[in-house]
């Protein structure tokens, strides 16, 4: 079964536009984010099999005359799942590509910097489920990409943050609300309606555990109250000690009903609860008087 960061992954591969300079805003942040330079190739790496054909297809679309090395590498460690790669060589036409890029005339628009940020969340973001900590990432080989990634969020208003991970860097957004509206602005709808139902589902049930801790721990606070109260009735009866008419009356309706509460104790009276109170208070400095003798 896909994580929800493959699901994610996989409506944002399949989400294709007509608009040519999204896309091209798109495959330089999966190449600049995801791929590396090794050997003479632009290599990237991917185990979602339909960000690797997103990868192929806008290749095909830029580079029409380089034609793509595709290999599948069995992961050795973990769950050793398939790990794709997709391999350009790094000369001719995609070295004229990026040496003619203009990042500043590339990301002009509010629109070109939303399709560069799926893209390099296509090409290393993950994000948790939404029902556990609220987190999206993505991970970058140098600093100045984890940066300039950053700076792209801040233009379109998200807070977020950078930490160093071993020799990587990671952009991440922490706020459920920040991360659901990242999720929309990429195009990821059937991924935000379910991130604001298990996020609903988990704030009633925050709010259904608060209220049953608060009435666990009252009524764990009675039952100790009804103890000691009985505890000290019993002193007071193996003692024979005196006790006026009220006091008396406050001890049966508590021997009678060992498991109520105060407020209950004071209805059968009846009398007030904060007056009941008062003669449990000097009943129990009774029992500790008479438990010296």
């Amino acid at each position: 079964m896909p994580s929800y960061a493959q699901e994610v992954k996989n409506e944002l591969a399949h989400n294709f536009s007509d608009d040519k300079d999204c896309l091209l805003a798109e495959f330089v942040a999966l190449l600049k984010v995801g791929a590396r330079k090794i050997d003479g190739r632009l290599e990237f790496k991917s185990s979602n099999a339909a960000v690797v054909r997103r990868v192929i297809t806008l290749g095909k679309k830029f580079f029409p005359l380089v034609k793509p090395e595709v290999a599948a590498v069995r992961r050795k460690k973990l769950l050793k799942n398939l790990i794709y790669v997709v391999r350009f060589i790094a000369a001719g036409e995609i070295q004229n590509f990026f040496d003619a890029l203009d990042m500043s005339e590339l990301l002009k628009r509010s629109r070109f910097k939303v399709a560069y940020l799926r893209g390099a969340f296509l090409a290393c973001g993950s994000v948790n489920r939404p029902e556990a900590q609220y987190l999206l990432q993505i991970v970058t080989y140098t600093e100045a990409e984890a940066k300039f990634i950053l700076k792209q969020l801040e233009k379109l208003e998200f807070n977020g943050g950078i930490s160093q991970r071993k020799k990587k860097f990671v952009v991440w957004l922490r706020e459920g609300d920040t991360i659901c509206d990242f999720l929309g602005m990429v195009g990821a709808a059937e991924a935000v309606e379910r991130f604001e139902i298990a996020r609903n589902l988990k704030e009633v049930r925050v709010q259904v555990n608060r209220i049953v801790n608060v009435e666990t721990a009252m009524l764990n606070k009675s039952i100790n109250a009804a103890q000691r109260q009985l505890a000290d009735i019993k002193i007071l009866l193996d003692k024979k000690a005196p006790v006026n008419k009220k006091l008396q009356e406050a001890m049966t309706v508590r021997l009678e009903n060992p498991s109520c509460t105060m407020k209950e104790l004071a209805e059968k009276i009846p009398m007030s609860m904060s007056g009941l109170l008062y003669r449990f208070k000097i009943i129990h400095r009774l029992a500790k008087k008479f438990s010296r003798k």
